[in-house]
């Protein structure tokens, strides 16, 4: 109480010179009606940013939350459907039945989140949370709720560092849905938004809106998982069509991914490994 009174005392001139501009403040906007406005005016405009500002965090984090469980549940059910598939596949063959935890998947599905990234170059790169010690390997697969994402570079225990479609290194094999024809997309590293499909033959019905998958022609990714949506198709070469795609994925947004492990990826490589001996 004392040290308190002591302040009072000691800047007492200075406490009593913001009283009186807090006062003379308070009457003039009180008895002014211009004033008054002109205070309002500023008063909403100062806490409709701030209520602005609140509902934009607000959001994020439920959009955050959202796309957590969203990516989640859809890992959940790939991996449902994967085990269904094989188990009617193996049912086909033999009488036996199999538990359900037993089932030999040829995919697994991985959950990860995303911890830096780096999109303003032409070699980008997305590190996540999940390592050597989640099973997760290079070469494997990476998508996003919304589409393909990229393809795991190299991993530590605990992190992965992933190379996306938006790096002039990464080529996928990727086709057009509605005919099969295939080829390969690779970036230019310019717009983050879009990618190039390559070496599609000139005689190939393509046209803006096609929606274009991988086409599980390698070990790496399922036939079918989204890519995007052509954009533009240039007709102009001799022999091919330089075909723009829109990515499906929105790289400035994603946070959650989910991995797609092939099991039998390694036994496919050695095999074709040992054919060309």
């Amino acid at each position: 109480m004392k040290e308190i009174i002591k302040l009072i005392v000691k800047y007492h001139f200075t406490i009593i010179f913001v009283l009186l501009e807090i006062v003379a403040f308070s009457l003039m906007v009180m008895h002014n009606n211009y004033q008054r406005t002109i205070f309002s005016g500023y008063t909403y405009s100062f806490f409709g940013s701030i209520s602005s500002t609140v509902t934009e965090i607000r959001d994020y984090f439920y959009l955050k939350e959202t796309n957590e469980k969203l990516v989640a549940e859809n890992v959940e059910l790939r991996n449902i459907i994967e085990k269904a598939r094989v188990l009617q596949m193996e049912s086909t063959s033999d009488s036996l039945w199999h538990p359900v935890d037993s089932v030999d998947c040829k995919y697994v599905y991985i959950t990860a989140e995303m911890l830096n990234a780096g999109f303003n170059k032409t070699k980008n790169y997305i590190t996540i949370n999940k390592g050597s010690l989640h099973g997760i390997a290079s070469e494997m697969a990476v998508c996003s709720s919304e589409g393909v994402v990229g393809v795991v570079e190299k991993t530590s225990k605990h992190f992965s560092k992933i190379l996306p479609l938006i790096n002039v290194n990464l080529r996928v094999s990727a086709k057009i849905k509605k005919n099969g024809y295939y080829g390969s997309l690779q970036w230019d590293g310019d717009d983050y938004r879009y990618t190039y499909l390559n070496d599609i033959p000139f005689h190939v019905d393509a046209e803006v809106g096609d929606t274009i998958v991988t086409s599980g022609l390698s070990p790496i990714f399922p036939e079918g998982e989204i890519i995007g949506f052509i954009e533009s198709v240039n007709k102009e070469t001799a022999n091919f069509l330089t075909i723009k795609v829109k990515l499906a994925t929105d790289f400035k947004k994603i946070s959650d991914v989910y991995i797609i492990a092939n099991t039998r990826k390694q036994e496919q490589e050695q095999l074709e490994a040992n054919g060309d001996e």
